[in-house]
């Protein structure tokens, strides 16, 4: 059964990518004033989960629940945006970043509430 069910497991590893992705902002944010830093990111997840989906069967990725969680971090600074003393950290752009990861963490719970949901009433428990 939990091979019919891999949009549980694409909804769980969204989520954990947009946590992992929260905690990079955060230190981002936090070394805004230290000289030299690089801002970083990871990749999109949709790159990740694809090269996670391409390189695992499909029943690999059901019994591995964390199959999908070897995202690339990448430095992400846009030209002209560094400060005086090296650093690349931008607060708007990092505020920005958090919000789209708020955003796809919040699709990740909606598509798993939803799956739950659907299951439920296809067994005859409703809401």
């Amino acid at each position: 059964m939990s091979g019919d069910l891999n949009i549980l497991s694409m909804a769980s590893a969204m989520a954990r990518h947009a946590a992992h992705r929260h905690e990079i902002l955060a230190q981002n944010i936090a070394n805004a004033d230290t000289s030299g830093y690089r801002a970083k990111d990871l990749e999109p997840f949709a790159e990740a989960y694809g090269r996670s989906a391409s390189s695992l069967s499909v029943h690999e990725l059901a019994e591995q629940p964390n199959a999908g969680d070897d995202w690339r971090v990448i430095v992400s600074s846009a030209p002209g945006s560094q400060s005086p003393n090296g650093n690349s950290v931008s607060l708007e752009d990092q505020m920005m970043r958090s919000v789209e990861a708020q955003g796809a963490h919040d699709a990740a719970t909606a598509i798993y509430k939803k799956t739950i949901e659907i299951l439920r009433l296809s067994l005859g428990r409703g809401n």
